[in-house]
């Protein structure tokens, strides 16, 4: 699998801001200083009326203490005022204190309410997410797919991953509940404000399914899913995007939308219909190729960089002797092709001679991303963007474990 663009974590200051917003919001800097200046004011007044009669208070920093403590209801009792001036005060002080007290924890628990009541409902935001995966859309196994994606990917766990959807609350809830720290986002595929809820510019990877929500027909699921191909690119064009359409007369569409990768879900069933009908247990051949739980099936995989430019002879007897696996192919021109084909266009103009430049810009133009070869050869050069398909070694008795 191709590796993500890197985005940028998102700055210090950036983080402070939205934090100072959030206590703004909640009047906390005016609490703080109110805070502050009656502990200031009546530390210092009870101080100046029980210096001269109390032992407790020979200092500015003993009433300083005794306010910090009676406004907090904690109340040690190290210190009291005993004249009736400083007693009046410590009143006021001790219900002022008390009120503070109150508002500040019927204030703690709004905050939480609201922000459970938002999760709940696929209101809330997920800016303190950076290098997350943002599924967008729903399937009936839905928790099957999350599932598969989280075994899929062992770097990866719930908390950084976002679901976007309209399937609703109840929907959502139980894979909440089955995967701690799913983030669930509801709106429609199309809005752009959930995007950026889901901070989707600082996402690493995003796929966008066949939504099966809302009985809308073939054409418009895949049509939304462009739409939705579309907003990506105008607000991350650095993010890697995968695609699920029903009908290939949508592939050109997101190519223009520059989906990095687009999955013919339906066509791929068809090929294993067919090819079941052609020759007898292809079919268990295919399911074994697909499936990568426990170590198993077909994986792209990084290949050492002192490859590049040597045969494919060569790299499938280094894996063969350092694992026992199977190298089948390459995939050629990994990653964006955007940024593919940028970098293969400041190489193709490094040079002098006409004639090469012009065979070199030929050639960036016919260049096809994530282009698959498949036993091409001992002598096959390896290019400087290519990933290795690799089979594991398996046995039958593994095999029949799996199914």
């Amino acid at each position: 699998m191709p590796r993500p663009a890197r985005r940028p974590p998102s700055s210090f200051s950036e983080r402070l801001h939205h934090v100072w917003h959030a206590l703004q919001t909640e009047h906390v800097p005016a609490m703080v200083l109110y805070f502050l200046v009656t502990l200031v004011v009546s530390g210092g007044l009870v101080y100046y009326i029980e210096r001269s009669r109390n032992e407790g208070f020979r200092s500015l920093e003993d009433g300083f203490w005794w306010a910090l403590v009676t406004l907090t209801t904690i109340g040690y009792g190290d210190r009291y005022p005993i004249t009736t001036t400083g007693r009046l005060v410590a009143g006021v002080v001790v219900l002022f204190g008390m009120g503070m007290v109150g508002v500040a924890t019927a204030k703690i628990a709004s905050i939480l309410v609201e922000r459970r009541i938002k999760e709940g409902r696929g209101l809330s935001e997920t800016h303190d997410l950076t290098g997350h995966f943002v599924i967008m859309g729903w399937k009936p196994d839905m928790h099957l797919l999350v599932k598969e994606v989280l075994a899929a990917h062992p770097g990866l766990n719930a908390e950084h991953l976002v679901l976007i959807n309209s399937a609703g609350e109840e929907a959502n809830d139980g894979l909440r509940g089955q995967f701690e720290g799913l983030r669930y986002l509801h709106g429609e595929l199309t809005d752009p404000l959930v995007l950026q809820r889901a901070n989707i510019a600082r996402a690493a990877k995003v796929f966008v399914l066949a939504d099966a929500t809302g009985g809308r027909s073939d054409q418009e699921i895949d049509a939304r899913t462009v739409m939705a191909l579309m907003n990506i690119e105008n607000l991350a064009p650095g993010v890697y995007t995968y695609a699920e359409v029903l009908d290939r007369q949508y592939v050109d569409y997101l190519r223009l939308a520059h989906c990095d990768e687009i999955i013919l879900s339906r066509e791929y069933g068809r090929f294993m219909l067919v090819s079941a009908s052609a020759s007898a247990g292809i079919s268990q051949a295919l399911l074994e190729l697909m499936d990568i739980s426990d170590g198993g099936g077909l994986t792209g995989e990084a290949i050492p960089a002192e490859f590049a430019g040597r045969t494919f002879g060569e790299l499938a007897a280094r894996v063969k002797a350092e694992s026992g696996r199977l190298l089948i192919g390459l995939l050629e021109n990994t990653g964006q092709p955007l940024t593919i084909k940028r970098k293969a266009l400041r190489e193709a103009q490094k040079t002098a001679n006409v004639g090469v430049l012009v065979e070199n810009l030929r050639r960036v133009k016919e260049l096809v991303a994530n282009r698959p070869v498949l036993n091409p050869g001992d002598e096959y050069v390896i290019g400087t963007h290519a990933r290795a398909l690799v089979l594991p070694r398996g046995t039958p008795a593994t095999s029949e474990a799996k199914r």
